[in-house]
């Protein structure tokens, strides 16, 4: 996560990952099944943000990354 002005609900985290054949992602927020985009879109308040790339190649290879933010409303 950058440095910078605090996060307000509906800024968005973008995952990404380069592989062949193309990557997966599945995003959980606060341990819940959640997103299958790239991006993923803050909710209000603490909250835990995992994104899983996967590569499907014959063999299977993951890669997480979790953040923890806190998204202030945006009124």
């Amino acid at each position: 996560m950058p440095d910078g002005p605090e996060y307000t609900a509906g800024d968005e985290l973008t995952c990404s990952s380069n592989g062949y054949p193309a990557v997966t992602y599945s995003w959980t927020v606060d341990g819940v099944a959640d997103s299958t985009a790239s991006t993923q879109d803050l909710q209000e308040g603490d909250h835990t943000y995992v994104c899983t790339a996967t590569v499907n190649s014959g063999a299977t290879c993951d890669n997480t990354a979790t953040v923890t933010v806190t998204a202030y409303s945006k009124y």
